[in-house]
């Protein structure tokens, strides 16, 4: 059996808007492999109760064929060791390549009945945290076949390049560690929906745009610090008007954005004199996206921030066969040739940076700000590519239909799928391979809770800590009543092994030992039983004493 195993499975908590690119690319990348991979069963570990509902909801709500839901599994992180230790799984991949990657090798190492590859995907790689992540994964026993898959050429580098820094700056303090897994580039990717044709007219009439206005638009979030100024576009829009008198010319603005950041287009908007050009759709019902593309003539995507590894709009743009003119840019420049499907934009930046030595002192978003004010998109140039585009229009149906051609070739996500599949396949057949003992070692920069704070409370528990039953225990138990353990311990708390403890010490007292001995049968581990102990503890079911 074939099965694929995630932590924290690609549904983000708190968010259901799906708007910012790690949670859009994050949330496709589940719902593509649901429909299209070819496991016979895909276990996905989430971090709470409500992450577990919020996951389930969102699955049984999508299109995906009824067999392939069918096959998926959800389990609190809770029951993780125990199917490591009893699963043959093919492969783990997770949604970021930071947080959990490290604690999963420990665990795999130290659980797993087989050994099989771990796999991650990069997203932002421009937060403070980088650096700290990339000495996690550097201490970590990973083996040769984990792997981190990075969207473009432009991610790798940073990456490798953050691993040569970290990795050199421990060596000066006689430290030696190394990034001992792989990293692989496969693209993002967008639904198959996206390359099939709409007719143009039905999608403006949905959206209630003009039927005869030339359409630009730009999907992303509205955020000068987190992903592009607006300006920039918002002028390269009122060059193009300046040129193009004769026309009627509409610039579409849709995504996330806060009421400060809305606030801040529109005033851009009136003092370019653009009132009536422009329409701002803050925060948009994502099941109009491929409407906006369908209703749209071309798509500007001008980042001009460090955030960007990939670029999700530009691939829509191409998939719905538009002409993209995009910034050269990070993992943009990758996305296609200039002037076969569409044009990219200069950027210049500097070699030295004004308060760069108080970065690491600074708040993150106003260093995001410093970095991107001097990431000079050049805008003229941005006029002049859409200016081309609307007056040749044979020029731009060229750009379009290639586009989309080289969307279905290289970014529909049952292609995407296809080569993450090839990716496993192989990683699987070498971790088969590999004869070496894994090492087991704990991540280094985890906390360690009961090393470190042992000495908080008065006492810790041992097998000589005797139990009775307290008045409160009695009446629980005479009214078969217990209280209700939080949904995210209940695993660990175990009620039918509370009801029995009760039993138990309303014959005598008993040492902690003896109630592990006679009642640890329930779960079997000899830590759950302690943990359920100083739970009825806590709410004054039992009573230990030293």
């Amino acid at each position: 059996m074939k099965i694929f195993g995630t932590v924290y499975p690609f549904v983000e908590t708190g968010d259901a808007s799906l708007r910012l690119g790690r949670h859009v690319a994050n949330y496709e990348f589940l719902r593509a492999l649901l429909r299209h991979g070819t496991f016979d069963e895909y276990h996905l570990f989430c971090l709470s109760v409500g992450h577990l509902r919020i996951t389930r909801d969102r699955i049984l709500k999508e299109d995906i064929p009824d067999s392939q839901k069918s096959k998926v599994r959800l389990f609190l992180i809770h029951h993780l060791i125990d199917n490591l230790k009893c699963n043959r799984y093919h492969v783990f991949h997770l949604g970021g390549w930071g947080y959990f990657f490290p604690g999963l090798v420990y665990l795999r190492n130290k659980h797993a009945c087989r050994r099989f590859p771990i796999t991650a995907l990069i997203h932002s790689l421009n937060g403070a945290e980088t650096a700290y992540h990339g000495l996690k994964l550097c201490t970590a026993p990973l083996l040769p076949f984990d792997t981190v898959v990075c969207s473009s050429r432009a991610g790798r580098s940073v990456l490798e390049a953050s691993f040569r820094r970290m990795c050199g700056a421990m060596a000066e303090t006689g430290a030696r560690i190394a990034f001992r897994g792989r990293t692989e580039i496969i693209p993002l990717g967008v639904e198959n929906d996206f390359a099939r044709g709409v007719e143009r007219n039905n999608c403006r009439e949905r959206l209630g745009l003009p039927g005869k206005a030339r359409i630009i638009l730009s999907v992303g979030r509205l955020s000068p610090g987190t992903k592009a100024d607006p300006y920039p576009p918002l002028l390269s829009f009122r060059m193009l008007v300046n040129q193009n008198p004769d026309k009627e010319l509409l610039f579409i603005i849709a995504g996330g954005g806060s009421g400060s950041e809305q606030v801040l287009v529109q005033a851009m908007v009136r003092e370019m004199r653009l009132e009536g050009m422009v329409k701002i759709l803050p925060n948009f019902d994502v099941s109009i996206k491929r409407s906006l593309y369908g209703a749209a003539d071309i798509v500007l995507a001008l980042s001009d921030n460090l955030q960007e590894t990939f670029g999700i709009s530009v691939i829509e743009g191409m998939a719905a066969g538009l002409p993209v003119v995009a910034s050269d840019l990070n993992g943009y420049k990758e996305l296609f040739e200039h002037g076969c499907e569409g044009f990219k934009v200069p950027t210049i930046w500097l070699d030295r940076l004004a308060l760069g030595e108080l970065a690491d002192v600074m708040n993150f978003e106003t260093m995001q700000l410093v970095l991107a004010q001097c990431m000079a998109v050049d805008a003229e140039a941005a006029t002049r590519f859409m200016h081309t585009l609307l007056n040749d229009p044979s020029s731009a149906d060229r750009m379009g239909h290639a586009g989309r051609e080289l969307a279905k070739q290289r970014y529909l996500w049952s292609s995407v799928i296809r080569r993450y599949e090839r990716l496993w396949d192989e990683l699987a057949m070498e971790a088969e391979r590999f004869t070496e003992s894994a090492p087991i070692r704990q991540n280094v920069l985890a906390n360690d809770y009961l090393g470190n704070f042992e000495h908080y409370p008065t006492e810790i528990l041992t097998d000589h800590h005797r139990c009775s039953l307290t008045p409160q225990g009695q009446a629980a138990m005479s009214a078969e009543s217990l209280p209700s353990p939080y949904a995210d311990i209940a695993p660990l708390v175990e009620i039918p092994r509370i009801r029995k403890l009760l039993r138990l010490l309303n014959e005598r007292e008993r040492t902690i030992r003896e109630i592990i001995e006679e009642i640890g049968s329930l779960s079997g581990k000899e830590d759950v039983v302690r943990y359920g102990l100083l739970w009825a503890a806590k709410y004054s079911l039992i009573r230990i004493n030293a």
